[in-house]
């Protein structure tokens, strides 16, 4: 039996998620946060939703939670090889812009990288160009879950997570293992995880400098100002005239005048303006 949610409980709850996650859940989500929560409730021994309000904000484990929060609240929907329009003119356009003879790496961010199947796929597929040795790529791979980043650094997959890689791909790059698959170390070993909150600028700043960023399906779950402050984060983080890619559902050109959108009859993406800072 789930637990009811007050409105009062439900503004309460959903400002300090928004301001802690940048996360936003509008009137119409009051039951899906409601359900999400449920098992926060029983874990800390909380009978309603105004005490574990209050537990968020005062215990002295209230970081601990917000650690089990961020877990809970994200969506980890994703799958090796998403969008391979976009991964296309990663290992085209990006490659040939960004590498220069005679040395240099080509470094590319995946922000929200959830459970890996991003950062990996980017390796893979600069792999697969056969113009860049393994030495050549630094990708880095993020996200505010620390239960998604811990599946990350085992690398185990099962089917759902390859239902739109090719077979040769997984013979070339995965072991069987226990009903699924591990990544192989040549790939592991190219991919540095860590943890940030997107809202941090100065942490997303710091992750740069970096030829490309990937923040794909993300920005969705961000109220417009979230939004903003998100993606003029990146500005700084990219070097200039870098690239940003986003979900195919989302757009920043209402947002900020910082990008130019690229449109190609396969995937549109968003290039740093020369002048923008």
């Amino acid at each position: 039996m789930l637990v009811a949610i007050s409105d009062r409980e439900f503004r309460q709850l959903r400002d300090v998620i928004r301001e802690r996650f940048g996360i936003f859940y509008d009137d119409t989500k009051q039951f899906l946060l409601q359900s999400r929560l449920q098992t926060r409730l029983v874990k800390r021994s909380v009978t309603d939703f105004g005490q574990y309000y209050r537990f968020l904000m005062m215990h002295p484990e209230r970081e601990k939670e917000w650690d089990e929060l961020a877990s809970v609240l994200s969506n980890n929907e994703t799958y090796f090889f998403r969008e391979r329009a976009q991964l296309e003119v990663l290992t085209t356009e990006v490659v040939q812009d960004s590498v220069r003879p005679g040395g240099g790496k080509l470094r590319v961010w995946s922000s929200a990288c959830s459970t890996g199947e991003e950062p990996f796929s980017l390796a893979m597929a600069l792999l697969e160009t056969r113009r860049l040795l393994p030495g050549q790529i630094e990708i880095k791979g993020s996200d505010i879950s620390p239960r998604a980043l811990g599946m990350c650094s085992v690398g185990f997959y099962r089917e759902l997570s390859f239902r739109a890689t090719p077979p040769e791909v997984i013979q070339k790059y995965f072991q069987p293992f226990s009903g699924g698959f591990t990544i192989s170390e040549e790939i592991k070993r190219m991919v540095q995880f860590f943890r940030i909150n997107l809202l941090d600028e100065q942490a997303v700043s710091k992750a740069g400098p970096v030829d490309a960023i990937f923040c794909r399906n993300v920005l969705i779950y961000f109220d417009k100002p979230t939004q903003k402050r998100v993606v003029e984060a990146f500005a700084k983080a990219l070097r200039p005239r870098g690239y940003l890619f986003l979900g195919h559902a989302e757009s920043i050109m209402r947002l900020t005048d910082l990008y130019e959108a690229v449109v190609t009859p396969k995937a549109i993406y968003y290039r740093l303006k020369a002048d923008a800072r």
